[in-house]
């Protein structure tokens, strides 16, 4: 009777709430770990690193040991199933002797299109060439060294802030920070050693010792990558900085623990969003800052993120896909939710970000630390992963069943650093316009989603598609088709080559909408196969239960059709709600929702 309740609840909740926004709510399940290959990661966790280290077309995980004993996890994934690989690295070698690791981001430095690994403890930091997954550690020899701190310091507790080009020659430079040292490291990277030129960037102590928490973001999109710390924002002109805090509008500032350079609004520049870490004493809000022709003003009781929340991470995406950014906040405190801000537009051109976890499925309590967004089965709808030391790894699948259209890009540099780090990204369709920046390094402890992604509501089709590559070259992208992720490369006469995986789209798997919906007492679900695969159909529950499996076998290519009459696995009859069916044939995986009414 318990969950008829729950039911019951849910579906009132998503009909008041439906009533404020403009579509459906994304809902979230929790992906049974094992059954995707993550593994037993017994270690106290810390941080997150999310990208396509093999460039198979999915994003992988680096899950970040934060303290000895036990080592940090690389897992790559093959279609939907990750696969354990740090016995290919000297990972266990590094974090068997230095008891603390700190941030890790993965970066192609060389150019040669694998992505490399670079990785910070509380004694040093490491750069580890990728060699077709095999990983050497070159630090020494390419100078990407930090010297030891003066003193009697025994923990250096370096941070890589992020990765970028700083000086527009084509390569990608590193920032580097100790929490010991007023010193900030700026790693040029001269192509064959990397070169400390800190000081010559405007750079050197100061200020700098409050800012270990640097990362690399073009706020105000002239070009060439600035540097944003806790307090203070330093405005690259030419490869050297400037501490432009005030002129920004942010000289009272205070308690920035993450934060994000995004355009909350869609009018073209960069907001602020900056959230606590902690609110003892009644200190801290999370606050959004307006960019108003390059000055920034607090509107956050406006758009309801004047919030005081304990947070542990953070992450941004457009979850639901209908063309605005939403905000995930992990909530730092056990037994309580995470926060999940929606960003919805009203008709008066108002907006609001409302907290909509509980029904959005996002409900997991137990120990957990750092998020990051991801698109790991490739259905266009960004999931969440959420390391946890009780239960190794949290991850949400977002079902993506509300209707919204998508697209992605895959971004490839030729002239400009093969990982296309800095590119502006501007999405048009009918009256809106969306723009996206390509980042290494999100904010601290972090890296995620490492593919451009255009959530676009119910239009049907895209305007244009226009990339300023980092050194300057604009690419305008026509007749770009919805739904699909797109390779990109910088220059290329063709505007885009389909990631379909070798699939022709006339030859695609496809999960078709059951009918009738709502429905009672029975539906059918069709699903078309392009080959023999091993299928399996189940249905679950709002809470992520699954109450029943329509199919589990080998089945021939064809289409292929199951009646249901709402039955559970013991022929109980299912009381009426909101359900989801699931398609996992082969590498496809595909979720649509039905509503029963008894």
């Amino acid at each position: 009777m318990k969950y008829l309740y729950r039911a019951l609840f849910f579906c009132l909740a998503v009909n008041v709430v439906s009533k404020i926004y403009a579509q459906d709510l994304p809902y979230f399940i929790v992906v049974d770990k094992e059954s995707v290959g993550l593994t037993l990661a017994p270690f106290e966790k810390g941080g997150i690193a999310i990208h396509d280290i093999d460039r198979n077309g999915y994003p992988d995980i680096f899950c970040l040991r934060w303290a000895d004993p036990g080592y940090s996890r690389i897992y790559i994934n093959d279609a939907g199933y990750f696969q354990d690989i740090t016995d290919m690295s000297p990972l266990q070698s590094i974090e068997s002797t230095e008891k603390g690791t700190r941030t890790s981001l993965w970066a192609d430095y060389d150019n040669d299109g694998d992505r490399d690994f670079s990785l910070a403890t509380t004694e040093g930091i490491h750069l580890l060439r990728n060699d077709n997954n095999v990983f050497t550690e070159v630090s020494v020899e390419m100078g990407f060294v930090a010297p030891k701190p003066p003193g009697w310091i025994v923990d250096w507790d370096c941070n890589i802030g992020g990765w970028a080009d700083y000086d527009l020659d084509g390569d990608l430079d590193c920032v580097v920070s100790q929490l010991s040292n007023v010193n900030l490291y700026l790693f040029r990277n001269d192509g064959d050693h990397f070169t400390n030129a800190a000081t010559e960037a405007g750079l050197d102590s100061c200020i700098i010792a409050k800012e270990w928490r640097l990362v690399f973001t073009d706020f105000d999109l002239d070009g060439d990558p600035d540097l944003v710390g806790r307090e203070h924002m330093f405005r690259n002109d030419n490869g050297y900085f400037t501490d432009a805090t005030e002129e920004l509008g942010f000289g009272n500032i205070d308690n920035v623990w993450y934060k994000r350079f995004f355009d909350y609004d869609n009018d073209g520049d960069l907001d602020f969003f900056k959230a606590t870490r902690s609110v003892n004493n009644g200190e801290g809000y999370d606050e959004l800052w307006e960019n108003r022709d390059g000055v920034f003003y607090n509107i956050s009781e406006d758009v309801g993120l004047r919030v005081q929340y304990h947070h542990r991470g953070m992450t941004f995406g457009d979850f639901d896909n209908d063309g605005d950014q939403d905000i995930f906040l992990h909530n730092g405190e056990q037994n309580a939710l995470d926060v999940f801000f929606l960003n919805e537009e009203f008709e008066d051109g108002s907006r609001y970000f409302e907290n909509v976890a509980e029904f959005a499925g996002l409900t997991e309590t137990i120990n957990r630390k750092n998020c990051a967004c991801l698109d790991y089965d490739r259905n266009g709808f960004l999931d969440i992963y959420i390391p946890s030391p009780e239960a190794d790894h949290i991850l949400y699948q977002n079902l993506g069943d509300n209707g919204a259209n998508w697209v992605g890009f895959i971004l490839e540099g030729t002239v400009s650093n093969r990982d296309a780090v800095g590119s502006i990204v501007t999405l048009y369709t009918g009256e809106k316009r969306q723009i996206r920046l390509t980042r290494c390094g999100d904010q601290h402890f972090n890296q995620y989603n490492p593919w451009v992604h255009f959530g676009i509501g119910f239009e049907t089709s895209i305007d244009s598609v226009v990339i300023r590559w980092p050194l300057g070259l604009k690419q305008v992208l026509t007749d770009v088709a919805i739904n699909q992720y797109h390779d990109v490369k910088e220059g290329e006469v063709s505007a885009v080559k389909t990631h379909d995986n070798g699939m022709a789209a006339s030859d695609a798997f496809q999960l078709e909408q059951n009918y009738p919906n709502p429905f009672n007492p029975g539906t059918k679900i069709t699903y078309h196969l392009p080959y023999a695969c091993e299928v399996r159909l189940s249905v679950f529950n709002i809470i992520g239960r699954e109450v029943a499996v329509l199919a589990s076998q080998n089945q021939q290519a064809g289409i292929h059709s199951v009646n249901w009459k709402a039955i559970d696995e013991t022929g109980a009859v299912l009381p009426s709600g909101l359900y989801f069916y699931k398609l996992q044939a082969g590498s496809f995986v595909q979720v649509h929702k039905m509503m029963l009414v008894q």
